[in-house]
């Protein structure tokens, strides 16, 4: 493991399932909490007595333990409950390590430092726990997300698929029919998700005006000639590291009004992504999305461009980093970020009116030694081609 500046070791406390830094630590998913600890040069981790023999053979960790080694039962016993175990629980574990100070991340539970600093220990909350680790990912790590990504494109097709079906009446597109809905689609993407060992949560297939709202799921049903957002980000049941992709779609003729934002996003989104390489400011990647919007006649939320008045308006960051969670270090925003080989990253820049629905095509790129790697090869084309 990665050799921390700090001389504290690193306590992690959790559900493997849902705490991605101790599935960077460990490589070992479990639905229940466990405790891990970080020395810098090796991890002990301790499970239940369920997951003992599992761990040994699945986890990364040097060393692993039972509970049944400090009399969880008795412990359990003494608590009167799950929820007041887990504090005597990582005590009795401190103690066995001869640990007396500890780092924790930002997300360990306040009940359990309090309990921890009663008895005599240093709890530091460290707010850069694996930041630099999981932020530069390893050949192994975009390996993963290439992989992933690949699955979801696999789901964008599905959608596609679908959409190419429909017929339009009354203005709605129908499939077999019926009305098609955001959530029809949803069920197509998502199944071919499940068939490929992925999984993930609110797939966003919306139709307009809906889709004005970036992160609104679904619609109640899809209209002709209106942009479809079809945004997608599943996660390997295994490997954990997600994908993230976008792209808009209208069935029919759209007006002029949406492919005067769909040119801007489509002329943002490319000269964005011409400036992705190692040592240009993230920041400045998006401020030029904002400026070619600018151009276009569009605000942004970033001053200066947020005093233009415009219907459409670019309301997000350009990008953030992917990996063991959808959204994390680095941000393609307002902050100061130097981009470096190995980071992670999407460029998904967006316009979005509350009449005509939203515009954003998002791609996943990994920065290279000599500048990136376009792990979303798929085509950006607005109205979808019957087949």
């Amino acid at each position: 493991m990665p050799d921390h500046t700090s001389p504290l070791p690193l306590l992690l406390f959790g559900a493997p399932l849902t705490n991605p830094n101790i599935v960077y630590a460990t490589k070992f998913l479990a639905p229940d909490p466990v405790v891990a600890i970080d020395y810098g040069d090796r991890v002990s981790l301790w499970v239940s007595p369920l997951e003992a023999h599992r761990a040994e053979i699945e986890s990364q960790a040097a060393t692993v333990h039972s509970t049944e080694e400090i009399d969880v039962s008795a412990l359990l016993g003494s608590a009167g409950s799950e929820t007041d175990l887990w504090p005597l629980l990582v005590h009795a574990v401190l103690a066995a390590e001869g640990c007396d100070d500890v780092r924790v991340d930002s997300t360990f539970p306040l009940g359990i430092a309090d309990t921890l600093r009663a008895k005599g220990i240093q709890v530091k909350v460290d707010w850069t726990v694996y930041l630099r680790e999981r932020r530069i990912k390893t050949p192994e790590e975009i390996s993963a997300l290439r992989d992933v990504e690949r699955i979801g494109l696999g789901g964008l097709e599905a959608a596609l698929s679908l959409l190419r079906k429909t017929t339009i009446k009354d203005g709605l597109l129908h499939h077999e029919g019926a009305p098609l809905s955001g959530s029809d689609l949803v069920h197509a993407v998502e199944s071919y998700y499940l068939a490929h060992d992925c999984i993930t949560v609110d797939s966003i297939c919306c139709g307009s005006p809906e889709c004005a709202d970036p992160h609104r799921t679904t619609s109640p049903v899809i209209r002709a000639n209106l942009p479809i957002v079809l945004d997608l980000y599943p996660y390997h049941r295994t490997s954990r590291y997600w994908a993230d992709l976008t792209r808009t779609v209208v069935v029919g003729d759209p007006p002029d009004a949406v492919w005067k934002m769909w040119e801007a996003v489509k002329q943002a989104q490319q000269e964005a992504l011409d400036m992705v390489r190692p040592g240009v400011n993230a920041r400045d990647i998006h401020r030029h999305c904002c400026e070619v919007f600018r151009d276009h006649g569009y605000g942004s939320l970033t001053p200066p461009f947020n005093e233009i008045s415009s219907s459409a308006r670019f309301i997000h960051g350009t990008g953030h980093g992917v990996g063991l969670e959808i959204h994390e270090f680095p941000r393609v925003s307002d902050p100061d970020v130097i981009l470096e080989p190995g980071d992670v990253i999407t460029i998904e820049p967006g316009l979005y009116d509350p009449e005509l629905g939203g515009i954003r095509i998002e791609d996943l790129v990994t920065v290279t030694e000599h500048g990136m790697e376009n792990l979303t090869p798929f085509p950006k084309e607005l109205v979808l081609k019957k087949q």
